[in-house]
This record gives structure tokens, C-alpha cells and sequence, in this order.
């Protein structure tokens, strides 16, 4: 995940909190260890980019298990690519965005 991160120059020390939030929503907060000393070492375009990428990358988990319960595998993986597609898209705009006004 750490390659990826550095496309939208993102340390790669907030792989963890990526891959936690998509067990969780909530698994971003392991970034606020040690009194968020991660966090502030990170500019607010960083931030925001991090936190907007953890939370629509994918849907937790239980959502997609319970997607794919209801509507099929074949659906529930469809909809996932499309809002990790979505997802990506939209945070490479915004990333070049923050860029071009920050």
C-alpha cells in the first residue's frame, strides 16, 4: 500500500491506519497514537487526502460481506471496484487541487 500512498505523498507509515480503517471506518485512529504526533507532522492536504481516501476507498468489511449475502458476489465486486475507482478518481483531483491553490 505503500507505493500508492506515495503517489498522493502520503508517508508510508499510514498504510496501517488505511488498512484498519477498511476493517473499521474507525481504524484511522490507530494514526493518533502517541498523542497524534504522526498526525501533525502531516500538512493539512495530507490530512485531508489521508482521511478522505480511508473513508471512501472502500465500504467496511461487514458492509461488502453483507452486499455480497444479499445481491451476489458478482454485484458486490462490481460495486466495489466502482467506488475504489470512484474513490481514487476524486482524491487524485482533490490532491491536485489542494496543490494547485495551496
Amino acid at each position: 500500500m505503500t507505493p500508492a500512498l506515495a503517489i498522493f505523498r502520503l508517508p508510508g507509515d499510514a498504510a496501517g491506519g488505511m488498512l484498519f480503517s477498511i476493517l473499521r471506518k474507525d481504524g484511522l485512529l490507530v494514526l493518533n497514537q502517541d498523542q497524534g504526533s504522526f498526525v501533525e507532522d502531516l500538512s493539512g492536504g495530507q490530512l485531508f487526502i489521508l482521511v478522505y481516501l480511508a473513508s471512501t476507498l472502500t465500504a467496511c468489511l461487514v458492509t461488502m460481506w453483507t452486499i455480497r449475502k444479499e445481491l451476489g458476489t458478482v454485484f458486490g465486486m462490481q460495486l466495489a471496484g466502482k467506488q475504489l475507482v470512484t474513490s481514487l478518481g476524486s482524491a487524485f483531483i482533490l490532491a491536485w487541487l489542494w496543490n494547485w491553490i495551496a
